[in-house]
């Protein structure tokens, strides 16, 4: 389920990429970077193909709350990825769905078009627009296709913890002086 409440989601995702990630660090093991922790989580194997039922629970300013149901398939080709988000529920989204080709190689764009039903039509979603609302949640599409690792510097800023056994970080991405330009037009965030 996710909880979406407000635009800390980046760092929420690394938390819970940590916790379900697989990847198993001891104190006993040499010290990492934040960088080299960021690194591990984003080559870390996560299969070749995916499928999960998702929950998104949108929640206002007045604690109401919309409940969406997903659907979501990944599929790996070699380095890059294809994904599809089909909202399940309730009516008025029902059918609208999401596709995302994330590319591998750093001179090809990422694609990804939105189908509104209601309408019978295929929104692109360009580059420049990643930093739009997710279907009405404080996601942004840069968030939903994942970030560009390489365009952020990391630090600490909090000492390694251990959740259900594992140590978890919480890591504070700034974007590089020569990409800040270039992640705030596509994420809208300084950090």
């Amino acid at each position: 389920m996710i909880k979406i409440v407000n635009r800390k989601f980046i760092l929420l995702m690394i938390i819970i990429m940590f916790l379900f990630s697989n990847i198993s660090y001891s104190k006993s093991d040499e010290e990492f970077s934040a960088k080299q922790v960021m690194e591990k989580v984003d080559s870390r194997y996560d299969g070749d193909t995916s499928i999960s039922d998702m929950t998104m629970i949108l929640i206002d300013k007045n604690s109401k709350q919309r409940v969406r149901a997903l659907k979501n398939y990944n599929k790996d080709y070699n380095a890059d990825t294809k994904g599809i988000i089909f909202f399940l529920s309730p009516a008025d989204v029902r059918n609208t769905s999401y596709l995302s080709w994330d590319w591998d190689m750093e001179d090809k764009e990422d694609d990804s078009w939105l189908y509104l039903p209601a309408l019978r039509k295929v929104k692109r979603i360009a580059s420049d627009d990643s930093s739009g609302s997710f279907m009405g949640s404080d996601f942004s599409y840069y968030d939903i296709n994942g970030m560009e690792i390489e365009d952020w510097n990391y630090k600490f800023v909090k000492n390694s913890e251990m959740v259900d056994g594992h140590d978890t970080w919480i890591i504070e991405g700034k974007p590089k002086v020569d990409k800040k330009k270039k992640v705030m037009k596509e994420s809208g965030y300084l950090k």
